[in-house]
């Protein structure tokens, strides 16, 4: 699942034109980074989930490129209004229903060995948990995300190709610096119960009006944090490449220039 729904503001005069995870970078859109991973982890079903304004150009990149993904078949559904990530989440649970399924935001590229769709989804298979990944940052930065904070110990803290996989005991979203339970954030992968998405639905049902960002994913991990006491994180090894702003966008194009 795909949420590509954002307008992309801090990318305009590029987002004008052009959908924020259709512009490309380093000779392909955004978004085929993450179609990459779809493919490597044997994914079939791909739901974009889309803003009304962008929903012509994405119809005309699937038209003109689908053909270069022919294991993923895929399908679009639309966010009406601003309602949060977890918002956008839930106009897929017609498709989706019942299954687990994986998330990515495409503001990122993830760049590095092995791809986080398939680590995530190994991750998943052996614990039978949600799982969502996770970089270290400075602490001064911790409250432009979400953080999460892990049981201590060696029962609580294993490896998984390069990173560490930590058993999630808190998550906070965007807390003071003081506030913050580690270091470690949320970095926009994820693959996820059927729980999730289904309290995701109930919650958007029940709201009457659907203010911006009303309801974050960070909801629905929380409430299967109370029920299962259970979800794992895994720090990516490999280099997160945030394409959210004009000077970012440069510098990741600069790096996989010069990175093979």
């Amino acid at each position: 699942m795909l949420p590509v729904a954002g307008l992309g503001k801090r990318l305009l005069p590029l987002t004008a034109t052009t959908p924020k995870n259709l512009i490309p970078v380093n000779g392909k859109p955004i978004l085929e980074y993450v179609l990459e991973e779809a493919v490597e982890s044997k994914i079939k079903k791909v739901v974009l989930i889309v803003n009304p304004k962008n929903l012509a150009d994405f119809k005309v990149y699937l038209a003109k490129n689908k053909k270069r993904f022919p294991s993923l078949t895929f399908h679009l559904r639309i966010q009406q209004t601003p309602g949060g990530n977890g918002h956008a989440i839930a106009q897929a649970y017609d498709i989706v229903k019942g299954e687990s399924f994986a998330v990515r935001f495409c503001d990122d590229v993830l760049s590095g060995e092995p791809a986080a769709l398939p680590a995530l989804l190994e991750i998943y298979k052996k614990y039978q948990a949600s799982v969502v990944l996770l970089e270290a940052v400075p602490r001064r930065d911790v409250s432009r995300f979400g953080v999460v904070g892990f049981e201590k110990g060696k029962a609580a803290t294993t490896s998984f190709a390069g990173g560490k996989i930590h058993k999630i005991n808190k998550i906070i979203e965007k807390p003071k610096i003081k506030d913050a339970p580690s270091n470690l954030i949320i970095v926009g992968g994820y693959v996820l119960t059927p729980d999730i998405l289904r309290n995701l639905k109930m919650v958007a049902d029940t709201l009457p009006v659907v203010a911006d960002d009303a309801l974050p994913l960070a909801v629905a991990l929380q409430i299967e944090l109370i029920v299962k006491g259970k979800i794992y994180g895994w720090e990516f090894p490999g280099k997160r490449l945030d394409c959210g702003t004009l000077e970012k966008l440069q510098q990741t194009e600069e790096y996989l220039k010069t990175h093979k």
